[in-house]
């Protein structure tokens, strides 16, 4: 495991001068100046609260926050020279506001005592003043950070309405998943506690699952994936689920939404599991009916052989279904076992091997080549059976050359490969 690194940490605290002033007390307690690290640091945390109070004002117009900053200005005026407005500061945050939580606010409450310690000359019995020592200086510092300098300021109703406006903005700019993480855990995630995230994570779960307007309707995609981005990192997600089954059982009943859950559950496949069961009913008719739910829909099967089997007669059937080529990537990606690597490689020689004319061979062919990469033996064994079994894909003009490049790709795998068994194959190149 790494060390926590305070200097790491530093880089992520959320106002440009409070980093500027934490500088100054890592410097003091990088040199063994610890009174001195001490003394700063508390000044720091005061600052920063400040500032954070004000952004509230200034952003979002924030009422109790104004009213704080109200009273600690009284208290400034009535006696300039005290230090009483401080500690009147930290508890008004901690009472009024979700800035500072219980825990926090004890932590915040030792550093104080170890300031006015350290500045103040209070002598030991060796009439030396008190010097905290290099353990609990780091640990004031790591909590200082951790508890305050790098949250930003915010209440968990009004970051959910900063977030999901901020991405809809810069939508444009954040096409892919990739980029909508290192956006987020950039702006907002890095800076968060876990229990925030996992609040946001409820709420944009209505909007993307179970709301259906216009701005829901719009923003549905890059939220999703915001959820996706959270739902990774976050690893008290799983008991949410746990927690509030009925909350989220609450979903749309527009088959096209329920198509976007069925492709988040497949990822996180706890989820099926702490659903109630008219949810699931929903669900299934969606994995039965459509091609995505077809597709993705293997946390509901018993495993991943049946959800196999399911597709294979989809494929081969009377329906007859056209595959995009998005649609064959998230086949490909539905797990990463080597058990599911096999059964893709069948399903997708029985999608060749189901061709119904030879435009549809042609079309498929190169479809197929682009995966023979992961085919093992069996795997080939299994193909050439299908393509020995289907005119289509045998009489096809562009055949000999398309069957000719997979015998050479065969060849190269396993040269001692038995083609003698598949005579038509054989034939057709």
């Amino acid at each position: 495991m790494q060390e926590f690194s305070l200097e790491h940490v530093a880089e992520k605290i959320y106002f440009s001068k409070t980093k500027e002033y934490f500088e100054e007390v890592l410097s003091s307690y990088n040199n063994g100046n610890y009174r001195s690290s001490v003394v700063m640091l508390w000044s720091v945390v005061v600052c920063d609260i400040l500032y954070k109070l004000q952004n509230l004002v200034d952003l979002h117009n924030d009422g109790q926050a104004k009213d704080i900053l109200t009273s600690v200005q009284d208290i400034q005026n009535r006696n300039p020279k005290s230090s009483e407005w401080e500690m009147k500061l930290v508890e008004e945050s901690w009472k009024k506001t979700n800035l500072i939580d219980n825990i926090e606010y004890t932590n915040l409450v030792f550093l104080q005592k170890q300031r006015h310690l350290s500045a103040h000359p209070v002598l030991t019995g060796n009439a030396e003043l008190h010097s905290p020592n290099k353990e609990v200086v780091r640990a004031l510092l790591r909590n200082s950070l951790e508890d305050v300098l790098i949250k930003p300021p915010f209440y968990t109703n009004k970051i959910l309405d900063e977030i999901l406006h901020d991405i809809s903005n810069n939508s444009s700019a954040l096409q892919t998943e990739k980029n909508i993480k290192r956006y987020l855990e950039s702006r907002y995630l890095d800076r968060m506690k876990s229990e925030t995230e996992s609040q946001i994570f409820k709420s944009m779960w209505k909007l993307v699952f179970r709301l259906d307007n216009e701005e829901c309707s719009k923003n549905r995609l890059i939220n999703f994936s915001a959820l996706r981005v959270i739902a990774n990192r976050n690893s008290n997600i799983n008991q949410l689920f746990v927690s509030n089954k009925e909350y989220f059982s609450q979903i749309a009943d527009d088959p096209s939404i329920i198509s976007l859950l069925i492709d988040f559950i497949s990822t996180f496949d706890f989820i099926y599991e702490n659903l109630t069961d008219d949810a699931k009913i929903k669900i299934q008719y969606v994995i039965d009916t459509t091609p995505n739910g077809k597709i993705m829909g293997w946390f509901a099967r018993e495993s991943l052989k049946q959800h196999y089997q399911k597709i294979s007669d989809w494929i081969s059937g009377d329906e007859t279904p056209i595959l995009k080529s998005e649609q064959i990537l998230k086949l490909r990606n539905l797990s990463d076992s080597a058990e599911w690597d096999s059964l893709f490689c069948n399903l997708i020689s029985t999608y060749y091997g189901s061709s119904w004319n030879y435009d549809r061979a042609d079309s498929r062919f190169p479809v197929l080549s682009s995966f023979l990469e992961i085919f093992d033996r069996d795997s080939f064994a299994f193909l050439l059976q299908k393509i020995e079994e289907n005119n289509q894909t045998l009489d096809r003009r562009r055949a000999r050359i398309d069957h000719a490049s997979l015998k050479e790709k065969i060849c190269e795998k396993y040269p001692d490969f038995d083609f003698s068994i598949y005579p038509k194959f054989n034939d057709s190149i």
